[in-house]
């Protein structure tokens, strides 16, 4: 299984993230189905067990080096492949794969900017 390099890419950190937003989002989607009647009442279930997680991460300053290293990881696992990812904030260990395109701007001369999206598997 693929791990993601967390020891080669800082962690997220809030005052450097000047120009790219919140640093770390997590999201969980409960997993339930809804229907109304015709009286107006709500009627819900689950759909399954476990409820999902997504993590959005936003670095900024990376360096070329750092830049290059998540570049390649990403380029080499897609968003189809899972990985071992442990969250920068808890410590946790997750399985996830990556959610979304991929995008890195370079602001000079601070260095590159990049955001990703995990979801839970």
């Amino acid at each position: 299984m693929n791990v993601f390099p967390s020891d080669e890419i800082p962690k997220p950190l809030v005052q450097s993230a000047s120009n790219i937003g919140n640093t770390h989002v997590e999201t969980i989607s409960p997993s339930t189905i809804s229907t109304e009647t015709d009286g107006g009442y709500k009627q819900t279930r689950p759909r399954n067990t476990r409820m999902k997680s997504t993590w959005t991460y936003s670095w900024a300053n990376l360096t070329d080096v750092q830049y290059q290293t998540l570049r390649t990881f990403y380029k080499s696992v897609g968003t189809a492949d899972m990985f071992t990812f442990t969250d920068y904030s808890l410590g946790e260990s997750h399985t996830v794969r990556f959610a979304g395109d991929w995008s890195g701007q370079y602001y000079h001369p601070t260095g590159w900017s990049v955001t990703l999206q995990f979801e839970e598997v």
